[in-house]
């Protein structure tokens, strides 16, 4: 069953004042108080953020020296690498500077590192800069912990800024200027920005230092547009929590997306079979964003960057096409390796999972390993081997740590980094039998948040088709801000279940207080078998949302728990409510 705090099953005083005061149905400001939001004032702007709520940009202690340095840049007509990640977030902000530079006619030059030079500003990296004589480098979500390849460019008269949102507080490099809303002494209020919401803020702290019509001109405004765009793509591939300035930022770009009049842009969008219709969060994650990724996991990620800077459409064609060649290819190599990380994770007893081989494609580890992570429940580790070092990914969807588990394993390591459920790292093949088991044995030791929540009880008379788009206000939906999430007692399920057409969820009719609605139990075929010969009842913690296919009825549940109601099922979940 599931147990609840009685509690969290009271209703909330203040639900009925607020839904009359911002004229929302109860069941919507329930969901806005257990959410931390009960001052009238501040749900109006939740509801509809505003660019202009962003911090001021000079709150980075080290914005105004970046931006002295960048317009001293400019004026002197100094060339300007811009060194991003080849990651989703690493493009979409090196594109937006390099957009922004080209409006100001500053000379800039987008470099991407390739997968195998290894993270960050690598000695790789280090060489093509002094070889083509840039005398200043930006960085896009990397760059924070790269002591020795910055002081080496230092001795060579190289200023780096860096952008990102990496790293610690420990061994930060010694550049010219650090803006990481991560570390403690950054100064920017809002630490959960995406590495291309900070080269946004830094493009914004420059075009505050210009004045005059150049800034007000329809070129400018349409960077803008592209800008917020890409933001919202870099902010949601990279899984940063949708709240603050990120959930801002993406709200404003989901919508620039859909208007944007870019090439590469309309070009994408068409690739990904999302054009010409509204675009969520969902379909940045799984359509888009595997789109440009592709090419950093399979080619190489100057493809991407090339795409989204295309002068028309028929180049940004040819180059999304080349991505979408990419990403069929990826598929195949990840289908092939998922297989056999599945077959070797199952005998694993551990807390942890962690395998290497030689002939795994590095750029499919991470999607595998997040495929595996969600299966067995576990954080896990894979690495591809060629020579005597590794280069692996982590992913973690069980509430541990994963960046604070590596770093308890450092000395094991090359080198490491990441956020809290996913990591790269690279091990020498003779440390790697070693690390497998010190990960397990910390992860087994490292506390787990619970990832159950809900927004409080629900009565499904309350779940109609203009109730249910109302919740979809509270919007965009992702990490750190999911979609509404309620708990209902005591229900029967009707008929008999079905799988879907991929055998992974369960599809059933569900009844409470004589109302019946279709549900879908995520990744719950294996229950097949039980919820065929037993009709509840149950509690079900769920997801409301509009059904997408006609025959279901106009609103579908998604439902995420689904246990026993009267406590005849041994496995129980503890579940708490948002915000308690």
């Amino acid at each position: 069953m599931l147990r609840v705090a009685p509690e969290n099953l009271q209703v909330d005083p203040r639900e009925g004042a607020l839904a009359k005061t911002v004229g929302l149905p109860d069941i919507v400001a329930r969901v806005l108080l257990a959410r931390g939001h009960d001052d009238p004032d501040r749900v109006r702007s939740f509801l509809r953020p505003n660019l202009r709520g962003l911090h001021d940009p000079f709150c980075f202690r080290d914005m105004p020296k970046a931006v002295d340095r960048i317009r001293e840049a400019i004026r002197s007509g100094q060339s300007i690498l811009i060194h991003g990640d080849y990651d989703v977030d690493g493009i979409t902000g090196t594109v937006l500077l390099h957009k922004f530079f080209s409006l100001l006619h500053a000379t800039s030059k987008p470099y991407i590192p390739a997968r195998a030079d290894g993270y960050s500003i690598s000695p790789a990296s280090v060489e093509a800069i002094l070889a083509g004589g840039h005398h200043l480098v930006i960085s896009v979500d990397n760059g924070t912990n790269a002591v020795e390849s910055i002081a080496t460019l230092r001795r060579h008269g190289v200023d780096v800024i860096v952008t990102d949102h990496h790293g610690t507080n420990e061994n930060v490099a010694d550049a010219f200027a650090v803006l990481n809303p991560r570390l403690p002494d950054s100064g920017y209020p809002d630490r959960d920005l995406a590495g291309c919401g900070v080269a946004f803020r830094l493009a914004a702290a420059i075009a505050e230092s210009f004045s005059g019509s150049q800034l007000q001109s329809p070129e400018f405004a349409e960077f803008l547009a592209d800008a917020v765009a890409c933001t919202a793509l870099g902010t949601v591939a990279d899984v940063a929590p949708l709240v603050g300035e990120n959930r801002t930022l993406v709200f404003h770009g989901l919508r620039a997306l859909v208007q944007s009049k870019n090439p590469g842009i309309r070009a994408l969008l068409d690739a990904a079979g999302v054009a010409h219709r509204g675009i969520d969060v969902g379909d940045i994650a799984f359509r888009i964003a595997p789109l440009i990724n592709a090419a950093g996991r399979m080619g190489h990620a100057i493809e991407a960057v090339q795409l989204l800077l295309a002068p028309g459409y028929a180049e940004a064609q040819a180059a999304a096409a080349a991505l979408e060649r990419h990403n069929d290819e990826r598929r195949r190599i990840e289908r092939a390796m998922q297989d056999e990380v599945m077959a070797a994770a199952a005998s694993i007893e551990a807390p942890a999972i962690a395998l290497g081989a030689d002939h795994w494609h590095p750029g499919v580890l991470g999607i595998v390993a997040a495929r595996a992570a969600e299966t067995f429940k576990k954080p896990v580790i894979l690495v591809a081997f060629d020579g005597e070092t590794g280069r692996g990914s982590g992913r973690c969807a069980s509430g541990i740590h994963l960046r604070d588990a590596l770093s308890r394993c450092s000395d094991l390591l090359e080198s490491h980094g990441g956020h809290a459920a996913a990591v790269g790292l690279e091990v020498r093949r003779d440390n790697f039998d070693e690390f497998c088991g010190r990960f397990a044995d910390v992860c087994g030791g490292m506390p787990v948040k619970d990832a159950l929540f809900f927004d409080g009880p629900a009565r499904f008379e309350e779940l109609d088709p203009h109730t249910v788009r109302r919740l979809d206000m509270l919007g965009p939906f992702g990490t750190g801000h999911p979609r509404p999430r309620f708990l209902t007692n005591n229900v029967q399920t009707v008929g008999h279940p079905t799988t879907d057409a991929r055998g992974l969820d369960l599809r059933l009719r569900v009844v409470a207080d004589g109302q019946i609605l279709p549900a879908r139990l995520v990744r719950g075929a294996a229950r097949f078998e039980e919820l065929r010969g037993n009709k509840g009842p149950w509690d079900l913690l769920y997801s409301p949302r509009l059904a997408t296919r006609g025959e279901e009825g106009p609103v579908l549940l998604e439902i995420h728990e689904m246990s026993a109601a009267d406590g005849a099922n041994p496995t129980t979940t503890s579940t708490t409510r948002s915000g308690s």
